[in-house]
């Protein structure tokens, strides 16, 4: 499956209208050392401006492919975009006031309140003084801490360590916000608090987001593109409604009459027999290609009247990303 959906040349993309473009990067490759093997091997990718998922297994690169598009990696190969900035480009610098980062790890000074922290970053991220103040009141009240933003952190829960980071990206109002496990260590009335908030950023002001996750639901449940990496490779990446259809695998078919003994047992070579009932099989391809069943069919003397996808749940879709070797 090919990712590419243009040719990066330089600092342009072609074929693309660029408005439309979050990230584009072809044959990136990355590097922590000249020596060390690539932590990024030959990616070639374009996303539209959205909600992007990705997911991946520990160490499947996504930190990598965050701190690289951030600028905080420079890639040893390829090239790439964001928001039509080449990366590590003359114009790379000015990039950071129109993104932002809301890391894994929480880096907040512990004696200092939220309002305070999150209008020094929104001046570290070029706001005038008086603009960075009155931004980190609005964006604290956006994402639920305005009656706690003047007292100190070290006193907030979890979940509310999480919204003061979301502030930070927020403050300054960037076009794209790169999320790192922004619902790392909260319960599940936390996690649903701050994937509503994700939706409402993108929603409300048109902010493009990139979701980075091990959490299938919680990617489900907010991106419409997605990203699936593992060993520092694309293993898929689209729509989610395409990846699933181009992943599906399992069908429900249905012919005009019961198949005889010796056509069920032949159904072998459409793929694996789930469960048989009265004129219908649900079956697990060894091919996603569901027209392959009517040529089946024609061949075996059988009538097929339809052939029914089932919609594969988001995990499903994973691990024949991650293992199409096995269909799992």
């Amino acid at each position: 499956m090919a990712y590419s959906l243009s040719h990066i040349e330089g600092h342009t993309v072609a074929a693309f209208n660029l408005e439309l473009i979050l990230i584009a990067f072809e044959n990136l490759e990355v590097r922590y050392a000249a020596s060390a093997a690539p932590a990024l091997k030959g990616l070639t990718l374009s996303l539209e401006r959205g909600i992007v998922g990705l997911l991946g297994p520990n160490g499947a690169g996504k930190s990598t492919l965050l701190k690289t598009l951030l600028g905080l990696l420079t890639p040893s190969r390829g090239s790439g975009t964001v928001l039509g900035v080449a990366l590590n480009g003359p114009e790379a610098a000015r990039l950071r006031a129109r993104i932002g980062y809301m890391p894994e790890y929480d880096a907040l000074i512990e004696d200092a309140s939220a309002y305070e922290q999150v209008a020094f970053w929104g001046e570290l991220s070029g706001l005038a003084p008086e603009s960075a103040r009155d931004r980190a009141h609005e964006v604290l009240y956006f994402v639920g801490l305005d009656e706690s933003r003047y007292r100190p952190v070290s006193g907030y829960s979890t979940g509310m360590r999480q919204r003061v980071k979301l502030a930070q990206a927020l403050v300054h109002s960037p076009e794209l916000i790169f999320l790192d496990e922004p619902t790392n260590g909260l319960d599940p009335d936390g996690r649903r608090r701050m994937l509503d908030l994700v939706l409402r950023v993108h929603a409300e002001q048109g902010t493009g987001v990139i979701l980075a996750s091990h959490l299938l639901g919680d990617v489900e449940r907010v991106a419409d593109q997605l990203v699936i990496l593992d060993q520092g490779q694309i293993k898929a990446a689209g729509s989610m409604a395409g990846l699933r259809k181009a992943l599906a695998k399992r069908v429900e078919l249905r012919f005009l009459d019961p198949l005889d003994v010796t056509q069920e047992a032949a159904l072998a070579e459409l793929g694996t027999v789930l469960e048989a009932r009265n004129g219908l099989y649900d079956l697990e391809l060894t091919e996603a290609d569901p027209g392959g069943a009517f040529r089946w069919a024609e061949g075996r003397g059988a009538t097929l009247v339809q052939v029914t996808p089932r919609h594969d749940r988001l995990d499903e879709v994973l691990l024949r990303a991650l293992h199409p070797q096995t269909g799992a």
